[in-house]
C-alpha cells in the first residue's frame, strides 16, 4: 500500500510542478536556516566540553571597582602559588602565561627558520586540570626543567619536519632557547585555549622579572591566568568567601580588587571576560530558526489546502469507491513526505556545498567529521518527522473528513466558516515575524556602521601596525626616518598599542599632594612625541611629550581631569603623578578618544614614553599609494631586522575583530530577514491561490454586475492591507523592546527612530503588492464565463 501511495504521489507532484517547486523551495530555505542553526549552536556549545571533572574546573579572573565596575580575565602573577600554599580547597593549581604570536627560529643546518606560534608558560600542573593529551614525554617532569618545552603534533611537524624533535631546540623572540621534552596532540577546534608551543614556566623571569615575581600583586595582565581544580564536594562559593582574605593578606592597598570564579564551560560565553558570544544570543537564534520553519509550515498548509479545493472530485471518488479515512490521510501524508524528504535534502546538500563560505562569514570552523555526520543525520531525521506532521497533519486531515457528495458535486468543507480566520491569523504571524527581522537586521547594520565608522576621537584610516623586535633605540630610530622619507607615508610612531585596540594596560594611580590612591585605575599607553601627530590626536593644553626612550613627561586626557574634578586643563599640568612606580609631570592634556570598543564608556588614559614596552610601529599612510607602499615598507623593515619575521595589518582589521560576535549576529539576522521575506512571499501567494479559488463565482458575479478591474483587485488587496498593518502593530513594540535590549550592551549606540519602521513598512507593502498582485490581477481579469460555469 506504502508502495502505491509513494507512485501515485510522486506522479501527482510531477503533475502539478509550481505547487512542488513552491513547498520545496519554502520548506528548503527554512530547513537550511535550521541546519546552519544547529551547526552554529553545536559549535559553541561544544567549546571545552571535553575536559574530565569539568565541573570542578575553573579560571579564576579579577573583578576591580575603581569608580566603574571592570572585568579582567588576568590575574596578580602571584595569586596561583599563595592559593597553592595557604588554601587546601584545591587539588591542582596552574597559572598560565601567555605570549601573543611572537617569532620563534629553528636551526635547520646553517639556515635559520623563521616561524610563529602561540606559545604560553604554564606550570605542569595545568596538564593535570585540562584535558590536552602527552603522546610523547612526561608532563609531570618535561616543563619541570629550565627552558624546556611541549610542543603540538602539528607544531613538531613545521618545525623539525620528518625528524624526531625530541631534544631539539628552538629560540623564542631571538633571545631565549628552548628544548623540546614533549609533544602534546593538536589543540581541538572547540577549545578557547589554543596553544602551539608550551614553556615551562620558570623560564617566564627573563621576559619580565616584575611581573614573574612574588611583588607584582598590583599589576593584572589579560595574559596572565589562573586554572584551578577543586576537590571532590568544595564549592566555588567556599572558595571565593577567601579572595577579600587573600588580597587583604598580600595587597592591603587594593580595596577596589576581587576576583571571581568562572566555570570552564562557560568562559567562551561570558563577554564581559572576552568570550566569544552570550548563550541569551545562541538560544535567541535557535528561536528564529524555529519561526522560520513554523513560518514554512503554514506556507505549505496554506498552499494545501488550497489545493484541496481542485481535488476535491478526487477525494470524493476514492471515498465512493471505499478509501477510508486512514487511506486518504495517508496518501497526502506521503505527498507531504516527498516535499519535506526534497527540501531536507537540498537543504543539507546546500548547507555542504557553503560550508566554507559560512565558516568564513559566521567566524567558525565547522567540519563535517563522523561525529558531526552522525549527528546531523538524527537532526535532520527529526526535522522531516516533526515538519511532515506539521505541514502535513491539518491539510491530511482536511481532506479524510471530507464528504464525498459535497466533493462531487465540487463543494469544498475546506473553505467552510470559521477556517478562513485561522488562515489570515497565521498570515498575521508571518507578517509579525518578517517585520520584526526586517527592523533587527537594519539595526544591527546600523549600530555595526556606527561603531566601525562613528567618530572615536582619532584618525584610523590608513594606518599600517607593523609588529617591532626588542631593539636597541638607534636600529628604531633607522627604521623610523627611512619609512617616512617615503613618498606617500604622512606619519610614523612607536608604542605599545594603538589608541583604540584589544591591549589595554590599566593600573593605580596617586596625583601629587594626595596619600592614598585615586578611587579609579587609569589605562596606560606607552608611546613616542609622534603618537598624537600619527592618529590625529588633539592636544588641547600644555606640550607634546618629547623625544625620549624613557619616561620624561606624562599626557593625560579630559576624563582624567573629570575623576579628578579639576576645571581645567592647566590646573593639572606640572603636577606629579605615582604611576608603575614612577612619578612624571604631566606636560599636555589630549581631547579624549575612544581605547576600546562602543560598549565601553570613556576612561580616564595616560601616555608616556617607554621604549622597552613598544611592540608596534604605526605607520600613517595615503591609501592610493598602498599597493607601492606596502611592500617598500616591508623591504625596509626585513633589512633593518634581517632575523626577524615582518608582520603588519590595517588598524581598520584590528577594530573589526573586536565586533567579531556582533559581526556574526548581523550575517545571521540578515540571511534570517531575507529567508522570512521569501517565506513570506510565498504565504502570500498561498493565501492569494486560496482566496481567488474561494472568491471565484463571486467575482464573476460581480463582474457580470458591472465591477471593474481595480474594484476586483482591491477586494484581494484590502485583505492583505488589513493583515500587514496588523502584523505591523503587534511588530513594533516587540522589535522596538528587543532591539532595546541588544543596543543596551553598547555604551555608546543608535536611536531606534521612526525611520527604521518607515522603511520596514514600506518594504513589506511593496513585497506583499508584487506578490499579490501577480493572482489578483490573473483573477480580475478571468472570463465570468469561465468563472460562472458549474460543469
Amino acid at each position: 500500500m506504502w508502495k502505491n501511495q509513494i507512485v501515485t504521489a510522486w506522479r501527482r507532484l510531477k503533475n502539478n510542478k509550481p505547487y512542488a517547486i513552491i513547498n520545496i523551495a519554502g520548506l528548503g530555505a527554512s530547513l537550511a536556516c535550521a541546519i546552519i542553526l544547529y551547526l552554529f549552536i553545536g559549535y559553541h556549545l561544544r567549546f571545552d566540553n571535553f575536559h574530565p571533572d569539568s565541573d570542578r574546573i575553573f579560571r579564576i579572573s579579577s573583578r576591580t571597582m575603581y569608580g566603574t565596575e571592570d572585568f579582567n580575565e588576568g590575574v596578580p602573577q602571584p595569586l596561583g602559588k599563595a592559593l597553592r600554599n595557604d588554601y587546601p580547597y584545591f587539588e591542582d593549581v596552574a597559572m598560565r602565561v601567555t605570549r601573543g604570536r611572537p617569532l620563534i627560529t629553528v636551526q635547520s643546518g646553517k639556515d635559520q627558520v623563521k616561524f610563529t606560534a602561540r606559545p604560553a608558560f604554564v606550570e605542569p600542573s595545568y596538564f593535570r586540570i585540562l584535558n590536552f593529551p602527552i603522546i610523547q614525554g612526561n608532563p609531570e617532569t618535561a616543563l619541570k626543567e629550565p627552558y624546556s618545552a611541549i610542543i603540538t603534533q602539528k607544531t613538531a611537524e613545521n618545525f623539525f619536519p620528518g625528524q624526531d624533535p625530541i631534544g631539539k631546540q628552538f629560540r623564542l623572540s631571538n633571545s631565549i632557547t628552548f628544548t623540546v621534552r614533549g609533544i602534546a596532540k593538536d589543540m581541538p577546534v572547540n577549545t578557547d585555549h589554543p596553544l602551539d608551543i608550551f614553556l615551562s614556566y620558570s623560564a617566564y623571569k627573563d621576559i619580565n622579572p616584575y611581573m614573574a615575581s612574588d611583588s607584582s600583586w598590583g599589576s593584572i595582565a589579560s595574559s596572565i591566568q589562573c586554572y584551578v581544580k577543586l576537590k571532590a564536594g568544595i564549592s566555588p562559593e567556599q572558595v571565593t568567601s577567601i579572595f577579600p582574605q587573600v588580597i587583604k593578606k598580600y595587597n592591603p592597598d587594593q580595596e577596589g580588587m576581587n576576583f571571581v570564579m568562572q566555570p570552564i564551560r562557560d568562559l567562551h560565553f561570558d563577554t564581559r571576560f572576552s568570550g566569544t558570544i552570550q548563550k541569551k544570543y545562541l538560544w535567541s537564534l535557535a528561536w528564529m530558526g524555529a519561526f522560520l520553519v513554523f513560518t514554512a509550515c503554514i506556507n505549505f498548509i496554506n498552499l494545501s489546502t488550497a489545493q484541496s479545493l481542485r481535488r476535491s472530485r478526487e477525494i470524493g471518488v476514492r471515498k465512493a469507491l471505499g478509501s477510508t479515512r486512514l487511506q486518504i490521510f495517508s496518501q497526502f501524508l506521503s505527498e507531504t513526505f516527498i516535499i519535506v524528504a526534497a527540501a531536507v535534502a537540498i537543504a543539507i546538500a546546500g548547507v555542504a556545498i557553503a560550508l566554507p563560505l559560512l565558516n568564513k562569514t559566521l567566524f567558525t570552523d565547522i567540519t563535517l567529521d563522523s561525529n558531526n555526520i552522525i549527528m546531523l543525520s538524527v537532526f535532520a531525521v527529526l526535522l522531516l518527522a516533526v515538519v511532515m506532521l506539521l505541514a502535513g497533519y491539518y491539510p491530511g486531515i482536511m481532506q479524510a473528513k471530507l464528504n464525498p457528495i459535497k466533493a462531487l458535486r465540487a463543494h469544498s468543507a475546506a473553505g467552510g466558516k470559521g477556517r478562513f480566520p485561522l488562515r489570515r491569523t497565521l498570515i498575521i504571524i508571518q507578517f509579525v515575524i518578517m517585520q520584526v527581522m526586517i527592523v533587527g537586521a537594519i539595526v544591527i547594520a546600523r549600530q555595526m556602521h556606527y561603531s566601525m565608522h562613528g567618530d572615536t576621537g582619532m584618525e584610523r584610516k590608513g594606518v599600517m601596525l607593523i609588529r617591532i623586535p626588542e631593539q636597541q633605540s638607534s636600529a628604531l630610530q633607522t627604521l623610523r626616518n627611512r619609512i617616512t622619507q617615503l613618498a606617500g607615508v604622512v606619519d610614523a610612531t612607536y608604542c605599545n598599542a594603538a589608541p583604540l585596540s584589544n591591549t589595554n594596560r590599566t593600573t593605580s594611580v596617586r596625583i601629587e599632594g594626595r596619600k592614598e590612591n585615586e578611587d579609579f585605575e587609569i589605562s596606560v599607553k606607552l608611546v613616542d612625541k609622534n603618537y598624537l601627530s600619527t592618529f590625529g590626536i588633539q592636544l588641547i593644553a600644555g606640550n607634546n611629550l618629547p623625544l625620549s626612550d624613557t619616561a620624561n613627561g606624562m599626557l593625560v586626557n579630559e576624563t582624567m581631569l573629570r575623576k579628578l574634578h579639576m576645571a581645567s586643563a592647566n590646573d593639572i599640568i606640572g603636577k606629579t603623578i605615582n604611576i608603575n612606580n614612577q612619578n612624571i609631570a604631566v606636560r599636555g592634556v589630549f581631547r579624549d578618544f575612544h581605547t576600546q570598543s562602543f560598549h565601553s564608556d570613556l576612561e580616564p588614559l595616560c601616555m608616556y614614553s617607554d621604549i622597552s614596552e613598544w611592540d608596534q610601529l604605526a605607520v600613517k599612510i595615503d591609501m592610493q599609494q598602498a599597493s607601492t607602499l606596502q611592500p617598500a615598507i616591508e623591504k625596509m623593515w626585513n633589512e633593518t631586522f634581517p632575523a626577524y619575521l615582518y608582520r603588519s595589518e590595517f588598524m581598520d582589521d584590528d577594530i573589526a575583530e573586536m565586533y567579531e560576535a556582533e559581526t556574526m549576529l548581523m550575517q545571521l539576522v540578515e540571511i534570517f530577514a531575507f529567508v522570512a521575506v521569501l517565506i513570506g512571499c510565498l504565504g502570500l501567494y498561498g493565501l492569494i491561490s486560496f482566496m481567488a479559488v474561494q472568491k471565484k463565482k463571486e467575482i464573476g458575479v460581480r463582474k457580470v454586475l458591472g465591477a471593474s478591474v481595480p474594484s476586483v483587485i482591491w477586494l484581494f488587496g484590502r485583505e492583505f492591507t488589513m493583515m500587514l498593518i496588523a502584523g505591523f502593530l503587534a511588530a513594533a513594540p516587540l522589535s522596538w523592546w528587543l532591539m532595546s535590549n541588544w543596543l543596551k550592551s553598547f555604551h555608546y549606540r543608535i536611536d531606534i527612530g521612526g525611520d527604521i519602521y518607515l522603511i520596514t513598512i514600506l518594504l513589506c507593502a511593496a513585497i506583499t503588492a508584487l506578490t499579490v498582485g501577480y493572482t489578483s490581477i490573473r483573477a480580475a481579469l478571468m472570463n465570468p464565463a469561465v468563472s460562472l460555469k458549474t460543469e
